[in-house]
């Protein structure tokens, strides 16, 4: 068991540093090589958890294999100053929704499965970071970067609890795909957004008052942006987007 604990806190600090791996381009690629590396590391999980006779115990080696990385993450927090920990915590939390919960869970084996639903919420019982995570998994994630454009907007209108096809989504997509993709310029800037937008949602959803930020998000640049769409002011859209997108990177990614 000691053998498999060392490596789940080898497998927590080797994620950590693809954590700025986490694009578009590059998300499948990193995440592959990880499930490859860690593969053997889940089935010895999934072995130690079977070859348990007694339901009891395999309850407690799940809490015990759960609480691995979310006590030495802990530990390691409270060695950094304030400082160094707000700077970081983002990156832990990115780091576990983006790599080892869906890894764990990728080949959904219920205890590898219940492993990694586990380990979010002791992640969060322990208060690791100050904001909270939730469970994750690689289709999900990796869907998320076809959304482009309106990924931001969906989230916004899913916290709102406006349907897929409400007038808010359906405009800003007609708007993407009849004016920005008819451009060498509109198709560059949907490219780039292609890239970071799915990470700014992870990044707010994380935050205690998400349901707030997200309205600010509506009321600050979405409501302008389908103003100016209906203005057929096309440009000046671009424009409070671009600002919206800027304005959300140096606050969640880069503050």
């Amino acid at each position: 068991m000691k053998k498999i604990d060392e490596e789940l806190m080898l497998f927590f600090d080797d994620m950590m540093s693809h954590i700025r791996e986490f694009k578009r381009k590059k998300y499948a690629k990193v995440f592959e090589e990880g499930f490859l590396k860690y593969k053997d590391l889940c089935k010895e999980i999934k072995e130690a958890i079977i070859n348990e006779v007694e339901e009891e115990e395999k309850a407690s080696l799940i809490e015990h294999f759960a609480n691995v990385i979310p006590e030495y993450a802990y530990e390691q927090m409270q060695k950094k100053t304030k400082l160094q920990r707000d700077r970081i915590e983002i990156d832990y939390n990115l780091n576990m929704v983006v790599y080892i919960v869906p890894i764990l869970n990728y080949e959904k084996d219920p205890d590898c499965e219940a492993v990694a639903k586990r380990m979010v919420e002791l992640w969060n019982e322990k208060g690791v970071t100050s904001m909270q995570i939730s469970y994750s998994d690689y289709d999900i994630i990796s869907g998320g970067f076809k959304k482009k454009l309106c990924y931001i907007t969906t989230a916004v209108c899913e916290s709102r609890n406006l349907p897929d096809d409400c007038y808010e989504l359906t405009t800003l997509r007609t708007y993407r795909d009849d004016y920005l993709m008819r451009t060498e310029e509109g198709q560059k800037l949907v490219e780039e957004y292609y890239d970071i937008a799915p990470v700014l949602v992870m990044c707010i959803d994380m935050q205690n008052n998400s349901k707030e930020i997200y309205e600010n998000i509506y009321k600050k640049y979405l409501l302008p942006c389908l103003a100016d769409i209906e203005n057929d002011q096309m440009e000046a859209c671009r424009e409070n987007y671009v600002s919206m997108v800027h304005e959300l990177e140096r606050k969640y990614l880069y503050s």
